[in-house]
């Protein structure tokens, strides 16, 4: 099954949102050069068109690779918006997948200890999603499937490296919370998040997200804690040594976000 199937209909994107504005050292981050958002793939072609008008010239897909597989990117080439897969997280990724793992995580500051192991474990993926936001023409979005949890370690990671107080990064990522259940409506036309056993599965499903699990929501103690683990900017700066040059990219974030 594929976004296109007759039976999945193109939705508007519901956690979408420009970081123009947002305080960080040396001033704000421009309008229209970074968003971070929900699956850009159910969207319809107008709502992409519209952000293509505004700048955005590059896609940043933090999707596994199943995800991708059943609902790629078929619009953004043909407007003229170049689509790049970089998976933060090849196992748990959709509703099945994540209800594997939800034993392992209790509480909101098991969530963020989680996120710390993707960053760690994916810091190659981190490492060019920060090169094709520094050195892009021009704007950058990057989604996952809710723009929640992966997308939600990217932000953390560019808002870090670019010197926004805490407060600030952990503020972005609280805000999605409000959008939750927009975002679970949306996401359960995605054909990735659909049961392939019907019966067993969905009953499965349907049980995991009426729980209060912490993977459910965005409270601001999960991205708290990323950040605790990670040891801030000097950590992610470290972690980052191991792939590039973290100061020459740092100054390509600014050179190309800040105003």
């Amino acid at each position: 099954m594929t976004y296109d199937d007759a039976t999945l209909t193109a939705r508007p994107l519901v956690n979408l949102r420009d970081f123009g504005g947002i305080s960080v050292q040396g001033g704000r981050l421009r309008p229209a050069s970074l968003w971070r958002a929900d699956d850009l793939t159910m969207s319809p072609r107008e709502e992409i068109a519209a952000l293509a008008d505004q700048g955005l010239s590059a896609v940043l897909d933090l999707r596994s690779t199943p995800e991708v597989t059943r609902s790629p990117h078929r619009m953004a080439g043909e407007l003229g918006v170049t689509a790049h897969h970089l998976p933060l997280a090849e196992m748990a990724v959709h509703p099945l997948a994540l209800i594997e793992v939800a034993p392992s995580m209790q509480s909101p500051a098991d969530v963020g200890r989680w996120y710390a192991g993707l960053v760690r474990s994916h810091i190659h993926e981190v490492a060019e999603g920060l090169e094709v936001i520094g050195t892009s023409t021009g704007g950058v979005l990057f989604h996952c499937a809710a723009g929640k949890d992966r997308t939600g370690i990217l932000a953390a990671v560019v808002l870090q490296l670019l010197g926004a107080d805490r407060s600030v990064i952990v503020e972005d990522y609280a805000r999605t919370e409000q959008n939750l259940t927009a975002i679970f409506d949306r996401l359960a036309q995605a054909a990735y998040s659909r049961p392939d056993h019907e019966s067993e599965d969905a009953k499965r499903t349907a049980e995991f997200f009426a729980s209060k699990h912490p993977l459910l929501a965005a409270p601001a103690d999960s991205m708290d804690s990323m950040l605790t683990e990670l040891g801030g900017a000097s950590g992610l700066m470290d972690l980052l040594k191991h792939e590039t040059d973290p100061d020459r990219l740092t100054e390509d974030l600014h050179t190309k976000l800040v105003a």
